[in-house]
């Protein structure tokens, strides 16, 4: 027979497992502003991998919601307001300076995350300091126009009778187009700059249409990057030498030089999961590279008929076959 205290015992646990189980943690909701939908990006994949590696895989340790502008710019503001109306605990704003301004825009109070790897966040007043950046923000900035001078005088070295050069750039990548024309005039080069603005960006046309260039400069976009893959055919066929950032040389570019992305897209997830746990975004210092790659695709070098000089060779830090 049950006695009465057992009873009593039974319906106590009853009673509370409700209350334990609203106990549990709740699964964090991490956002993603990304110019690009992730399956296309260069960038969001390292995030999410690290994110994984720390408990924080979606659908088990967390809930990933994912938001692009597939290119277009304007539509970044729309994209920050559902983030910040789906009552994300963190948000990603990865690339683009339009993706960061427009969270800040929402007046939202949600800490946020950016890679800024084309424009500068203290010039764009999106953190007041890198030191101590203030607000509900921090971040890894990839300072991309000095990246840029460097690549012309890799340019220069590589190619000493090449005179014009033809610049590909885009909206996402406008901060850069100053220095490439300092850095240019520097390096003794003539360029042409050619603006896409309208997505998806006619990359092959823009090159045809193109006449008496030595060399193509591919600026760091991640819309751009999406679609360098239609490039190597045709500057094959012209034997066109061409340069960009490190990642680039992955997609047919000749010569890539810039930052190893991969670790400070880690780092970015790094200090995310930091900010899940109770970190102040204000008081965390906004990362900058330490390290830098030069790589070269010795495969395109041989389909363009260039003959890289072994001690060129020998101070890649990365050569793609």
């Amino acid at each position: 027979m049950t006695s009465r205290r057992q009873l009593l015992l039974v319906s106590a646990l009853w009673v509370g497992a409700p209350a334990v189980l609203h106990a549990q943690p709740r699964t964090p909701k991490i956002g993603f502003l990304l110019a690009v939908p992730t399956t296309k990006s260069v960038l969001a994949p390292h995030v999410i991998q690290r994110l994984t590696e720390l408990g924080y895989r979606d659908r088990e340790g967390a809930t990933l919601v994912h938001r692009s502008a597939d290119g277009d710019p304007q539509r970044f503001p729309q994209l920050a307001r559902e983030l910040v109306d789906a009552r994300c605990d963190l948000i990603f704003a990865i690339g683009p300076e339009h993706a960061a301004r427009a969270l800040q825009a929402t007046g939202s109070s949600i800490p946020v995350v950016f890679f800024a790897n084309d424009y500068d966040p203290l010039r764009a007043e999106v953190v007041r300091s890198l030191a101590r950046p203030g607000k509900n923000i921090t971040g890894v900035y990839v300072p991309e126009p000095e990246m840029v001078v460097k690549r012309f005088q890799l340019i220069r070295e590589a190619l000493p009778a090449a005179r014009r050069v033809l610049v590909f750039s885009d909206p996402f990548s406008t901060d850069q187009i100053s220095t490439a024309r300092e850095a240019a005039r520097a390096a003794g080069f003539e360029i042409r700059v050619l603006e896409f603005t309208k997505p998806p960006y006619d990359l092959v046309g823009g090159l045809a249409g193109a006449a008496n260039i030595d060399a193509l400069m591919v600026m760091t976009s991640p819309a751009l990057f999406a679609q360098l893959a239609t490039l190597r055919a045709p500057l094959a066929k012209r034997r066109l030498p061409s340069i960009g950032t490190g990642g680039y040389v992955d997609r047919g570019i000749l010569f890539g030089f810039g930052t190893i992305n991969q670790q400070l897209l880690r780092r970015a997830a790094e200090m995310g999961v930091a900010i899940l746990k109770g970190a102040n975004p204000a008081s965390i210092p906004v990362e900058q590279p330490r390290e830098f790659e030069f790589a070269i695709n010795a495969s395109v070098a041989r389909e363009i008929g260039i003959k890289i000089p072994e001690a060129f060779l020998a101070r890649a830090t990365r050569i793609v076959e």
